[in-house]
């Protein structure tokens, strides 16, 4: 008995080695091709670092950080409990999470990247969800904002909001449906849903919690802007390589731009030979994302011990899925297929998939104080029951 379980132990050990080993391997591979590419395409990175310095500047800052503070907001001061509580059935029925996450989930759908996975270790460190479910979190609430699929890749790119919005909804679709099969993947024990709240006397004061969470939404803000400047670099030197070769099929090189960022990937997937494959390659390389959104949701997520090969497994079929969808959606009805403004890929580069827009905002704050109405008219009606 005793050997059988050193066998297993040892076996264990080795397994852990191997995958550790294979992720150091492709790491190792990944950043020896960044230096190699930005190396010998030193001009177009260093242009492209400026471009990427522009659209922090100009979008990622404007539309992303106000949602970054309102985030820590929503947790520190303790909002959310309220709407996790009513929604615990809900969030437990379809994806076996506790009600503390659907503040994660409900942000990371509407405001972009990367405001789910920060609001999720927010809870996490707050001790409001486990590490399995915060791992859960992660592997649908990550989504690109709404003005970047409807407005950039929809309006500006495909010259149809039609198009854009049903991409949007195919995306949010599929990672709603992966995080619904992630339950069966990423199960808890009964006696991990239940909330771990601080008690109210352990909550900072208003002026605390606001500082605090601007303070921590600068820092992640910093590390957002990082990676979109060393993102504009490497996609730079990639256009200035491939320009070399003008046989490379035009998904090919969508997918390849894809792979590391959205935004470029998009951009060149709008190029292809139809309106069908390039919707059916930006729903793909939407759903996936790409490497500039995964290592700043890395970055935020580090050091808490939480496990990344859900996520990454996760964004894979939601790529997959989107595209899918997106593809059978337009097979069956070909009339989204027209062009309803004319595309201009110049006011593209004003569009990001963080955070959103004026309008939207105005759009979001309507749509909350919505829902908040509806909540509070629910809550008084089984009040009501109650007492009757």
């Amino acid at each position: 008995m005793t050997a059988t379980r050193s066998i297993g132990v040892i076996e264990g050990k080795k397994e852990r080695t191997a995958r550790l080993n294979f992720g150091h391997t492709a790491f190792c591979l990944l950043s020896g091709f960044c230096f190699i590419l930005i190396m010998k395409n030193s001009t177009a990175a260093i242009e492209y670092m400026g471009n990427g310095l522009t659209i922090c500047a100009r979008t990622v800052i404007p539309s992303l950080f106000p949602f970054m503070v309102i985030s820590e907001l929503l947790v520190t001061s303790g909002l959310g409990e309220g709407l996790g509580r009513l929604l615990a059935p809900v969030m437990r029925r379809v994806f076996n999470l506790s009600g503390a996450g659907c503040s994660a989930a409900f942000l990371g759908s509407l405001c972009g990247f990367p405001i789910g996975a920060k609001t999720a270790v927010a809870l996490y460190d707050k001790g409001a969800i486990t590490r399995r479910e915060a791992e859960h979190l992660m592997t649908f609430s990550n989504n690109p904002s709404s003005a970047f699929l409807i407005n950039a890749v929809g309006i500006t790119l495909l010259g149809s909001k039609s198009i854009g919005t049903l991409i949007y909804f195919c995306v949010l679709a599929s990672g709603l449906t992966v995080g619904f099969f992630a339950r069966f993947l990423l199960s808890q024990s009964n006696s991990e849903y239940s909330l771990k709240l601080p008690k109210a006397s352990s909550r900072p004061s208003g002026i605390e919690a606001f500082t605090s969470g601007v303070s921590n939404a600068a820092r992640g803000m910093l590390t957002v802007c990082a990676y979109v400047i060393f993102f504009s670099a490497v996609t730079g030197a990639l256009s200035s390589m491939l320009s070399g070769f003008s046989d490379i099929p035009q998904a090919v090189s969508a997918l390849l731009f894809g792979f590391f960022e959205i935004s470029g990937g998009v951009s060149r997937a709008a190029n292809s030979s139809s309106l069908f494959t390039s919707a059916v390659l930006c729903a793909l390389i939407a759903g996936w994302s790409g490497l500039s959104v995964h290592f700043q949701i890395i970055s935020i997520c580090s050091g808490r011990g939480i496990s990344f090969k859900p996520y990454f497994v996760a964004k894979l079929f939601q790529g997959v899925l989107s595209a899918v969808l997106t593809g059978m959606i337009l097979h069956f009805f070909p009339s989204l297929l027209t062009t309803q403004t004319s595309a201009n890929a110049d006011d593209f580069v004003y569009f990001s998939a963080y955070g959103m827009r004026g309008g939207d905002v105005l759009s979001l704050v309507v749509k909350i104080l919505f829902f908040v109405g509806c909540l509070i008219l629910l809550i008084r009606r089984r009040k009501s029951r109650f007492s009757s």
